[in-house]
Parts: C-alpha cells; structure tokens; sequence
C-alpha cells in the first residue's frame, strides 16, 4: 500500500514539476509517509521513476491485452485499442505526461534504456495489432507512433477544454485518422 501511495504521490510530482525538480523529500510529503519508507520502496529517485514508467506500461499493455477479443472483428479491435488508450490517457494523465514529456531530459541512461525497451515493448504491441488489421505494413512501429502521438496531442487538448471536446469526438477523430489515414498510404 505505501509503495502505490508513494508511487501514486511520485506521479503527480514528476507531472507537476518534471523529473529533475521534484525531490525525494517533496515526493515523500505528497505521500504523506516518512523519508525512511520512501527510501525502504525506493532507493534513489531514478529507480523510482523507473518503476513508475515500467510498471505503469506494463498496466496499460496487460489491461488491453485482455479487453481485445481475437474473435471480433479487426475493426472492433482496433476500436477497442483507441477506446482503452484514450480512456487509460485521461484516467492516468500524469502518466501519460510524464511518458510523453519527461523521458528525454537527462534522464539517468540505464534508467532511460529500461523506460525506452518498456515504451518500445508497447508501441510493437500496438503495431502488432495495426498490422494484422491491414492498417500497418512493415512500417508498424512507425505507424503506431504516429498514432500514440495523435492519442497524447488529442487527449492533451481534451484535459485542458474538457468543456469543447467529448471522450467520443477523440475516439472517432483517432479511428478515422488511424483506418482512413494509414490505408490510404502509398505501397
């Protein structure tokens, strides 16, 4: 319970002030446990990053890997895909922010290689499924960048005009861009 209460706190911090700003001791007050469970969960602030990045990955991985039903249909599928990753997006979004904004800024190296093999490891996942939709071609990994990219920038603008967009508007923008846009790309 304090390791997800620290890593919960941990999230909003690194969301809230990046990486690099956020201390050890300001994580733990956000958690509102003692400097030494902190340090017993996690002992350095990169290894916490870590767990938080890998381990929130392999959530999001896990929970549309068992939502998808291989006996729908490929389009039902990928709906499914762009359904659970926007709803993941805003239910997680300092997760979100943190994956999209903070994995570049001098981020300690075996820390950012783990992130990245997790990141890489999510994003074939997703071009796994593009490609057996006949979405993708070889280009997958590409192609299922482009639309984590499309996810972040559209779910991005939702959290900040909640009023102006509707979960649905995403998931239709995102389905259309996705079959229309990447079928209709050269051979």
């Amino acid at each position: 319970m304090s390791r997800d209460k620290i890593l919960d706190a941990a999230a909003r911090m690194f969301s809230r002030s990046g990486y690099h700003r956020s201390s050890m001791d300001e994580i733990a007050l956000e958690a509102g446990v003692a400097k030494g469970t902190l340090y017993y969960h996690f002992p350095s602030k990169a290894l916490m990053f870590r767990s938080l990045i890998t381990e929130g990955l392999q959530m999001i991985t896990e929970t549309i890997r068992t939502e998808i039903d291989r006996d729908r249909s490929l389009q039902e599928q990928i709906e499914t895909v762009i359904r659970l990753n926007v709803e993941l997006f805003l239910e997680y979004s300092e997760l979100a922010h943190i994956f999209f904004n903070e994995l570049t800024n001098g981020i300690e190296e075996e820390v950012l290689l783990a992130v990245q093999k997790e990141r890489d490891t999510y994003i074939e996942f997703i071009a796994d499924i593009l490609v057996e939709a006949g979405i993708a071609k070889e280009d997958g990994p590409m192609a299922a960048s482009g639309v984590l990219t499309m996810l972040n920038g559209l779910c991005s603008y939702y959290l900040r005009h909640p009023s102006e967009a509707k979960r649905e508007q995403i998931n239709q923008l995102l389905y259309a861009a996705v079959t229309t846009g990447l079928l209709k790309l050269p051979e």
